[in-house]
């Protein structure tokens, strides 16, 4: 194979890859060949930055251009802004030094706002490196400028002196200190009083005006409270002095109140990938997906976010609890860089003991927390949100790679003894909460890669609010999808014809006997407005077997009416391929009917459904049918959308192989109504414990070797499957529930709480939200708290 036709795979392969990554801020790292990590850079969208490296470049100088034949492979990192995503970038940088990036020689591109807590009048100014001298920092900032206009803006409300002169006050000899005072400077800088006294920003300390704690409240205090975050009360001083100079007509001075709220926003950004507290600690995130685990292990170090490391774990954990009983030893056991703090998101057997060990191998305490707020809690929501994206970039740089699918699907023909290597395979899941919306999904892989365009979700018709009945909704999704593949309405006319049954219009001389059945069946059909042009018929020779007819009422409200059967032809579903030619017929809008209790399934099969708020024309003529025939059996009124009956390329596809989420009874029903449709296809199921996978050739598990890429495949495909099913009951959730208080959950945290109410909105649509999406933001035991709330 030449180069040139390496470099179009590799390429092919990376633009695979990135097409999975999230359109979300972080960080990338570019490897050579060799695993050499060659570039970091930062994007506010990953997924376009690196799309980018992968198509032509634009105009590259020779720098570039030397790089990008170099590129072989990438990680990224995604993180909650631009902001952490700029911090997290200078670190790696530092930390890693790659052949491409231009290298900073110093510390110099943060700096803090400082308050010298230890002076007796505390001065603040803009520093780049934090001293363990007693003062207070704020920070890091990324702009040194924007600092010093926001503090500047800030001292007209709280004016702070900036002077380096050290300002004692000089006491009386009771002790007592009253204004004026006696004050002694040192390292004088400048005249006393200074001009940042006259012009009202400094309430010059330095010639005794204010006590120590006078000037702490009037200068100080304040100030502290918004560095802290704690700005409400700043921003409503700075509203209120806004209004006052706005209705006394001083605009220059509102303009500059204007300003100090904007100068306020820019200060309050928050970041989470640096900590000016100076602590040392290992986030670990997991994510468990398809049956693997992967860890991120983020390590922060005099506060900053400094290093990453990710592992793709051997063998099938079954919880986050067993990976951090497993992992955690052996990592540590290779490690000689043990942090005081070690943070995960749940606790797990031998912690304490864990604890113990390493504490005797650093020399001093170390701890692991489970944090529920706070700066470790966003960390570790970062860190396992890593660890998810690059559980998924494994799976893309598997699926990716043209031999693993091909393993893969050559695997599957093997072990299931399938005639043909499986080109298009189907998984089916069903889910519900508690019994309430319980909906169906369809998840397809192509030549062993998802198709999502062709994924298909089912509401379903035949399953009651509240019955728990997964066999029932398997049976109706299953019947619902393979009708595609078995409704040939010509070809089932050619076979009734062999029967001796012909279709047609009802005759103008057929109106009698049409009449005279409907009087001998009025509880079943009616027996009013009967005109024979509004009737399709089956007939045996010249004798009616059986009718149906589609009748407009006003506003041009179609419904289907009157089907009926001779009793020497029922069984053989005569009614439904009438009531099927009626259907297709209609080119567009909605079919209503009347149907029996009993018949409920039997319609639901055709695609009708339960209507909530049926037409009123409707609802009457059911009310008087029921006054004129009290004995009759209740109906109910059920809707046919033809829009949503169109043809479905991806339902009219045969597929090769069926993959049902579930055990022996659920392939038992797929199995059943495969044998109704009378056809031919292949179905296994896979069982959710423990993996196993079950035909319907054997009573006993099929074997798959251990890490086979077939039964990755398979557990891929389920999980998809899974994931859309959820999604589809979450939206059906969030139109019609309501908000749910979250405050009664133990174990869940405001910050938490907050948290959820962003992304999610309702109560409602966190319940129906994937554990996979949930576990981004909870710890396992405050998912299982949820979940056992939400039931």
């Amino acid at each position: 194979m030449s180069k040139n036709s390496d470099e179009k795979d590799l390429k092919a392969r990376l633009r695979a890859r990135i097409a999975k990554i999230p359109p979300v801020p972080g960080i990338y790292r570019w490897f050579d060949a060799a695993g050499n990590v060659i570039y970091v850079g930062k994007a506010k969208d990953l997924k376009s930055r690196l799309r980018s490296y992968v198509s032509k470049p634009d105009a590259a100088g020779p720098w570039k251009l030397a790089m990008l034949k170099q590129l072989a492979d990438f990680e990224v990192t995604v993180t909650n802004t631009e902001l952490e995503a700029l911090m997290l970038e200078t670190n790696l940088i530092k930390e890693m030094k790659p052949k491409y990036n231009v290298l900073m020689k110093d510390d110099k591109n943060y700096v803090y706002v400082r308050v010298t807590m230890r002076d007796a009048y505390p001065r603040v100014d803009v520093v780049r490196r934090i001293e363990d001298d007693g003062a207070k920092y704020f920070g890091p900032k990324t702009s040194a400028h924007q600092v010093h206009e926001t503090l500047g803006m800030l001292r007209k409300l709280f004016p702070f002196r900036t002077c380096k002169m050290e300002i004692e006050p000089a006491k009386k000899e009771d002790g007592a200190l009253t204004v004026p005072l006696m004050v002694e400077c040192h390292h004088r800088d400048r005249p006393t009083p200074c001009l940042d006294h006259h012009i009202r920003m400094c309430t010059a300390p330095c010639v005794g005006t204010r006590t120590p704690e006078e000037y702490f409240r009037e200068s100080i205090e304040g100030l502290l409270l918004f560095l802290k975050g704690e700005h409400a009360q700043v921003v409503k001083l700075v509203k209120e002095r806004m209004q006052k100079a706005a209705v006394e007509k001083k605009f220059e001075q509102a303009a500059e109140f204007r300003d100090i709220l904007t100068s306020m926003e820019s200060m309050q950004e928050k970041q989470i990938v640096s900590d000016p507290s100076g602590s040392d600690s290992d986030i670990v995130g997991v994510a468990l997906l398809s049956g693997r685990a992967q860890v991120v292990v983020l390590s922060q170090r005099e506060g900053k976010l400094s290093a990453e490391a990710n592992f793709a774990l051997q063998g099938h954990p079954e919880s986050t609890a067993e990976v951090l009983r497993d992992f955690l030893p052996q990592y540590y056991a290779e490690s000689s860089d043990i942090p005081p703090v070690v943070v995960v998101a749940e606790e797990f057997p031998d912690m304490h003991l864990l604890e113990e060990w390493l504490t005797s191998k650093r020399g001093t305490k170390v701890s692991i927390r489970v944090p529920e707020r706070g700066k470790r809690s966003h960390l570790l929501e970062l860190a396992t949100r890593n660890a998810f994206e690059k559980a998924k970039q494994q799976e893309a740089r598997w699926e990716a790679d043209a031999r693993n699918t091909l393993d893969a699907l050559e695997g599957l023909k093997q072990t299931l003894s399938l005639p043909e290597t499986p080109h298009r395979i189907e998984c089916y899941d069903i889910s519900h909460l508690g019994g309430t919306e319980t909906v169906g999904s369809m998840s397809v892989f192509l030549k062993g890669k998802p198709a999502n365009d062709q994924y298909r979700s089912f509401t379903l018709r035949t399953v009651m609010e509240g019955e728990i009945d997964d066999y029932k909704a398997l049976k109706e999704v299953l019947e619902r999808r393979l009708r595609y593949l078995t409704e040939d309405l010509p070809k089932e006319e050619k076979e009734w014809k062999e029967k001796g049954i012909s279709f047609g219009k009802a005759r103008k001389a057929e109106q009698s006997v049409i009449e005279a059945i409907h009087a001998a069946h009025p509880g079943d059909i009616g027996s009013d407005a009967i005109d024979y042009r509004n009737y399709l018929v089956a007939r045996n020779g010249e004798k009616i077997v059986a009718f149906a007819r589609l009748f407009a009422y006003p506003e041009k409200i179609l419904v289907l009416r009157s089907v009926w059967v001779d009793e020497h032809w029922r069984g053989d579903k005569l009614g439904q391929f009438i009531a099927r030619k009626i259907l297709r017929s209609v080119k567009k809008g909605k079919v209503y009917l009347h149907a029996k209790g009993s018949l409920e399934e039997y319609y639901a099969s055709l695609g009708f459904r339960h209507v909530i708020q049926p037409p009123k024309v409707l609802e009457e003529k059911m009310a008087t049918f029921h006054a004129a025939n009290p004995k009759a059996e209740p109906t109910m009124i059920m809707v046919f959308d033809v829009h949503q009956h169109k043809l479905d390329p991806s339902l009219t596809d045969v597929p090769d192989l069926l993959v049902i989420d579930g055990g022996k009874g659920q392939l038992a029903v797929v199995k059943a109504v495969l044998d109704a449709a009378k056809l031919v296809i292949p179905v296994i199921s896979l069982a959710k414990r423990e993996e196993e996978v079950f035909s319907t050739s054997s009573p006993a598990p099929v074997l798959f070797p251990a890490d086979a890429p077939a039964k990755f495949l398979l557990m891929r495909l389920r999980d998809e499957a899974h994931r859309f099913a959820n999604r589809h009951r979450s939206k059906r959730i969030a139109k019609h529930t309501k908000e749910s208080a979250l405050d009664s959950i133990p174990g869940i945290g405001d910050e938490t709480i907050a948290k959820l109410r962003k992304k999610y909105g309702s109560f409602s649509a966190i319940i129906e939200a994937s554990d996979e999406e949930l576990l981004q933001i909870l710890t396992e035991q405050q998912l299982k708290a949820l979940r056992t709330h939400g039931q």
